[in-house]
């Protein structure tokens, strides 16, 4: 049986994707999260308000009265949520960049004083690894509190970071999509060979059966 092409095709589109993510991520910048917000916001309002709808318009089904207003209130608060999350995506990125930022400057430190207690001393090599981890560390720090101190540069780096990854991803996998659609085309090749020798021998044996069949005078 010959193997489909769906998962390179499938691998194939999701590289692309991924990689159009990555570039969106780059291109907007700061922005981008906050984009991704209200896109995420206004897709739950609608389909709240869309179920919500629904949910009234078949008021007269079978459910109980308290089944009923359950859904409806599950439904209304989550509208509300939607409506939030697209009025105030701007509010939210920046409470999350600084609370990564603070969380980011608050680990470089522990590691800093773990490392000044926890080093080895006497040793030339345990010197220079304390120097460059110490050197590395008080650098997250520095991010760190950079996110703090201006959250728009915080979402900025993130959303560089977050691109580059996506594109990278994205290249990964229409790479191994290329890799997966060429060994398969090599497998159906290879099957379709062996199908045609199976068929010629399978004439040729028939062919010496008649042969060999003896003939009535």
């Amino acid at each position: 049986m010959k193997k489909s092409l769906f998962v390179a095709n499938s691998m194939t589109i999701t590289g692309i994707v991924l990689a159009l993510i990555g570039v969106v991520a780059i291109v907007c910048g700061e922005n981008f999260f906050e984009h991704l917000i209200q896109i995420a916001g206004g897709a739950i309002a609608l389909m709240s308000l869309f179920m919500l709808v629904m949910r009234i318009a078949k008021s007269k089904d079978g459910d109980s009265k308290l089944e009923k207003a359950l859904m409806i209130a599950m439904f209304a608060f989550a509208l509300i949520g939607g409506v939030l999350l697209l009025c105030f995506a701007a509010d939210l990125v920046r409470i999350f960049a600084i609370i990564l930022g603070a969380i980011i400057l608050l680990a470089a430190i522990f590691m800093i004083i773990i490392t000044l207690v926890y080093r080895e001393k006497g040793s030339k090599l345990s010197m220079v690894y304390l120097i460059s981890s110490l050197v590395v560390l008080i650098a997250v720090a520095v991010l760190g509190y950079m996110f703090i101190r201006d959250p728009e540069f915080g979402n900025k780096v993130m959303a560089v970071t977050l691109g580059v990854i996506m594109i990278l991803l994205g290249l990964l996998l229409l790479f191994e999509s290329f890799l997966v659609r060429k060994a398969i085309k090599l497998f159906n090749e290879k099957m379709l060979s062996d199908g045609q020798n199976t068929v010629v021998e399978t004439v040729d044996a028939e062919a010496e059966i008649v042969e060999d069949k003896p003939t009535v005078e």
